[in-house]
């Protein structure tokens, strides 16, 4: 009997030591098994391969995290240069399996992988020139380990990655997301420029767009790149000179550069020295561009034109004041004589008696309306802006003639009280009190006919 019982025993107890061992046998092929699949992800994950990193996962490729991941590590809609700066860490990127990290439960698998790469926040938080100089100190950088834990799941008896897509995983790739800049050289500006769009705003007034005939302005508008924009939080410093033969007659205030996509470098006729409104002299106008860096004072970009004074009869009234216009030389003047000639009247509307005062509108004015009465012989097509300031002061005036509050334009119009021309600005019954004041424009030309200004209290 004891006998059979210890034989019964040593049955259980052989039976599970050989189990024991068979069990062994199996994780032992089980963790060759995950360090074979681990070996695969590892390369896919340095070779930044977002197509066999979804295909050799359990990830759908219609998930949020595959096409995070497509996105992450496609190259479109990066530059040339942010290309070559994730070529350059990617070649830095290697990696080690830590064998006595395997753990195998059942069906789920898990084990450590370490990478190393080039340190580039360390690299970017230093200044190059280009690309080139940036890629060169990544080849040389000191590395830092990203630890990864890979998962894996056992489907028909493979083991696929289950955590590829993971923030943990997502973490290798975060250069792809640094922000790459350059040391800005007054030459590196020049490369942004727009040529194609970059250009004297002039419009053809008979002799060609290639010069200025009888203008009271002069603006070059240059154009940049988008990636300009990414350069205004370093608060680079840009200006630009107008030049008169040679000779700088005007240098703006400094701006930065990357605000805007588009910089406008216009002077009016009375911030040079002239009348409001009165026509540049005849000569060759230069509008030039700098960068203020290290150097100093470093010229961008420059670009000419000729303007000519066209020598004119001006009107003259006469010594009797019935040969003005009420109002007119005090609150209005006209600054072509051969346009003077087509008038036989002028001044402001009162429509819906708005008006509190010799050309003073009360703040709930609907529209403010200058007309001009003129001789049935006249089909003129004008043009017009008004602009608005609330100071009195001639720089706050020369400030709010850069920018029109309203632009139109008008072709004058019979009644049977005549034929007239309506320079009508709806403020909707709602006008900030201050100073409004009209330029009119021969169409088509930067010539200035006439100009006026009213009230509103």
């Amino acid at each position: 009997m004891l006998r059979n019982t210890l034989k019964k025993t040593m049955s259980v107890i052989l039976t599970g030591a050989f189990l024991l061992g068979f069990t062994g046998c199996f994780n032992s092929g089980s963790k060759k098994a995950v360090l074979e699949a681990a070996e695969v992800l590892a390369g896919d994950m340095a070779a930044a391969d977002a197509s066999k990193l979804i295909k050799n996962s359990t990830l759908s490729k219609k998930s949020n995290e595959a096409a995070a991941i497509t996105e992450l590590l496609s190259n479109d809609g990066y530059s040339e240069d942010e290309t070559a700066f994730f070529k350059a860490v990617e070649k830095t990127i290697e990696y080690e399996i830590d064998e006595e990290s395997v753990s195998v439960d059942k069906d789920t698998a898990s084990v450590n992988i370490v990478f190393t790469l080039a340190d580039y926040n360390d690299v970017l938080s230093e200044e190059y020139k280009d690309i080139g100089e940036l890629t060169s100190a990544v080849k040389k950088a000191d590395t830092v380990t990203v630890k990864f834990t890979a998962e894996f799941s056992k489907e028909d008896k493979e083991w696929i990655p289950d955590n590829v897509g993971s923030k943990k995983f997502m973490k290798l790739y975060d250069y792809r997301n640094a922000e790459i800049s350059f040391e800005l050289t007054a030459d590196m500006i020049a490369s942004f420029i727009d040529r194609d769009e970059s250009c004297f705003w002039v419009y053809d007034n008979g002799g060609g767009s290639d010069k200025y005939v009888d203008t009271t302005f002069i603006e070059y508008d240059y154009y940049f790149d988008q990636e300009v924009l990414d350069y205004q939080k370093r608060g680079e410093i840009i200006f630009y000179k107008i030049l008169k033969d040679g000779e700088v007659i005007y240098t703006s205030p400094d701006m930065i550069f990357g605000e805007t996509v588009n910089l406008s470098c216009r002077v009016e006729s009375n911030t040079v020295g002239l009348d409001f409104l009165e026509y540049f002299e005849s000569g060759t106008y230069s509008v030039e561009l700098y960068y203020r860096g290290k150097k100093g004072e470093e010229l961008v970009d420059s670009n000419s034109i000729p303007v000519e004074k066209s020598v004119t009869t001006v009107w003259n009234p006469g010594s009797s004041s019935s040969d003005y216009f009420d109002g007119e030389n005090e609150y209005y003047a006209f600054n072509d004589p051969e346009f003077r000639n087509y008038v036989l009247d002028a001044g402001w509307n009162d429509y819906g008696n708005y008006m509190t005062g010799p050309e003073t509108y009360a703040s709930d004015v609907e529209t403010l309306s200058f007309y001009l009465e003129v001789k049935p012989d006249c089909n003129i097509t004008v043009e017009y802006g008004y602009y608005y300031t609330d100071q009195e002061d001639q720089s706050a005036i020369n400030e709010a003639l850069q920018n029109p509050v309203y632009a139109n334009s008008v072709t004058p119009v019979s009644n049977t009280a005549g034929k007239f021309y309506e320079i009508d600005y709806e403020v909707g019954g709602n006008a900030e009190p201050g100073y409004y004041m009209f330029v009119l424009y021969e169409s088509g030309t930067s010539k200035v006919l006439m100009y006026g200004f009213c009230f509103v209290s």
